[in-house]
């Protein structure tokens, strides 16, 4: 199986933990991402993750980041022309520039299952199914991949 996770799944773990729904999230990120390491899953990045973590204004906390990504991710994905004009087509059926990139980068890496913490990008994909990738918060994965070794 490989997984993608989109830029706030990798800031998550630092945002505001005071916050319930954020300190879960950070708990489900980590545990998404040690049940990839146990299962054999790949952890897919892209430009996309790397372009937006560049954005980060305090260099302190995006370097950090930045080494979050780097020892999270198995393989890396870039986009070619094919994958920018699918990003146009989601862009066209009203999903976010940033989103629409970061689900023709895991479409373009065959990945199975794509993490954020944006609920109206998985509103979005449920509500119109944009794409075979499954787009879920963490606080779904472990179910997801329990529900997957069951069929």
């Amino acid at each position: 199986m490989k997984v993608y996770l989109d830029t706030c799944c990798y800031c998550r773990p630092y945002d505001d933990q005071a916050q319930v729904k954020i300190a879960t999230e950070t708990v489900a990120v980590m545990v998404a991402i040690e049940t990839c390491r146990l299962a054999g899953f790949c952890i897919v990045g892209s430009m996309v993750v790397i372009s937006e973590l560049g954005s980060i204004y305090n260099g302190e906390l995006r370097r950090t980041v930045e080494r979050f990504y780097a020892d999270t991710t198995d393989s890396y994905v870039s986009l070619n022309a094919n994958d920018l004009a699918r990003a146009q087509v989601l862009q066209a059926r009203g999903m976010g520039v940033m989103d629409s990139y970061h689900l023709a980068a895991a479409e373009a890496a065959g990945v199975n299952i794509l993490l954020t913490t944006d609920g109206s990008f998985e509103k979005i994909c449920t509500r119109k199914k944009l794409s075979a990738v499954k787009v879920i918060n963490p606080l779904n994965f472990l179910p997801e991949v329990m529900n997957e070794d069951d069929d």
